[in-house]
C-alpha cells in the first residue's frame, strides 16, 4: 500500500508540477494575447490617423485642381521672372561686349603706336651693307641645278648630299632666303 500510496503521492506530484507547468504556460499566452490587443489597438490609431491624412491631402489636391487661378498666377510669376532674367542677361552680355570692344581698341591704338615707333627706329637706323664673304672652299665638282617653286638652299643641298655653304659659296648667294629666283641655274657642289 505504501508503494501504491508513493504512487499516487508520485502522480499527485507529476500532476501538480504538469498544472503549474499549464498554469505558466496559461499565463504566458494570457501576457501574450494582452500584448496583441496593445498592438492592433496601437495599429487602429495609426489607421485612423492615416485615413485623416489622406482625407485631407485629398481635400487639398481638389482645392489645388478646383483653383486654376492660382495655377495661372505661378505661371504667370514664373514667366514673368524669366522675362526679367532674359532682359538681365541681354544687357550684360551688351555690356561685356562693349568692354571687350573698348579693351581691344585700346590694345589697336597700342599696337599702332608701337608699330610706327619701330618703323621709325628702322628707318632711322643706318642701312649699311653687311660685308658678304665667299670661300672658294667648296669642292669644284657637281652638278648644274635649275631653280624650282618651293626651293630652298636646305632642300637642294639634302636632296643632293651638298651642303648650304658650298652652294652660296659655289653661286655667291649673300642671302641665303632672297638668293634664289625660279629658273636660274646654279651649280651644285658635291663630294
Amino acid at each position: 500500500m505504501q508503494k501504491t500510496f508513493l504512487g499516487i503521492l508520485s502522480l499527485a506530484a507529476a500532476a501538480l508540477c504538469a498544472v503549474q507547468a499549464h498554469g505558466q504556460s496559461v499565463a504566458d499566452m494570457q501576457q501574450d494575447f494582452a500584448l496583441i490587443r496593445r498592438e492592433v489597438g496601437n495599429l487602429r490609431l495609426e489607421v485612423e490617423q492615416l485615413r485623416r491624412e489622406n482625407e485631407a491631402l485629398k481635400n487639398k489636391i481638389s482645392a489645388l485642381e478646383g483653383s486654376s487661378a492660382g495655377a495661372e498666377l505661378v505661371k504667370a510669376q514664373v514667366s514673368g521672372a524669366r522675362a526679367e532674367m532674359n532682359a538681365k542677361n541681354e544687357a550684360l552680355k551688351k555690356e561685356i561686349i562693349e568692354q571687350v570692344k573698348k579693351e581691344m581698341e585700346s590694345m589697336a591704338r597700342q599696337t599702332n603706336a608701337n608699330m610706327q615707333k619701330l618703323a621709325s627706329a628702322i628707318d632711322a637706323r643706318p642701312q649699311a651693307a653687311m660685308p658678304v664673304s665667299f670661300s672658294d672652299d667648296y669642292p669644284k665638282t657637281g652638278i648644274p641645278y635649275v631653280v624650282q617653286s618651293g626651293d630652298t638652299l636646305g632642300k637642294i643641298a639634302r636632296k643632293y648630299s651638298s651642303q648650304i655653304k658650298w652652294i652660296q659659296d659655289a653661286n655667291k648667294i649673300a642671302d641665303p632666303n632672297r638668293g634664289l629666283r625660279v629658273g636660274d641655274t646654279i651649280f651644285i657642289p658635291q663630294k
